[in-house]
């Protein structure tokens, strides 16, 4: 997705210095289209941050009840494994804002005609 992104920017950057109707409106689609990536990706990164939090407390909850290392160890690789997903869905969809605000500057530029 990063690729595409990347390379649509350089494509539409070249395509803007002579807009035309058709343009504008594939700028369009393709902008939608990335919006759409945009809220999956959305949904997804809150379902993992959700799921690190809950895994964190559930260790926290098994640390100070009742430590039994046969439980609390899989919970920290858990919480772990599920901290640095995370960590790279934020990274991804941070990208994809930063690049899609990007993206937006063009349709002034498009829509002007």
């Amino acid at each position: 997705m990063e690729n595409r992104i990347k390379e649509y920017e350089k494509f539409i950057a070249k395509a803007a210095k002579s807009p035309t109707r058709e343009l504008a409106d594939y700028h369009a689609e393709m902008v939608a289209n990335f919006q759409h990536e945009r809220l999956v990706h959305l949904i997804i990164m809150l379902f993992f941050v959700f799921l690190t939090l809950f895994s964190i407390a559930a260790m926290f909850f098994i640390m100070m009840n009742f430590y039994d290392p046969l439980v609390f160890v899989p919970i920290c690789l858990l919480a772990a494994i599920l901290f640095i997903l995370s960590l790279f869905y934020i990274k991804h969809y941070y990208f994809l804002e930063n690049h899609i605000q990007k993206l937006y500057k063009y349709n002034k530029i498009l829509h002007k005609l």
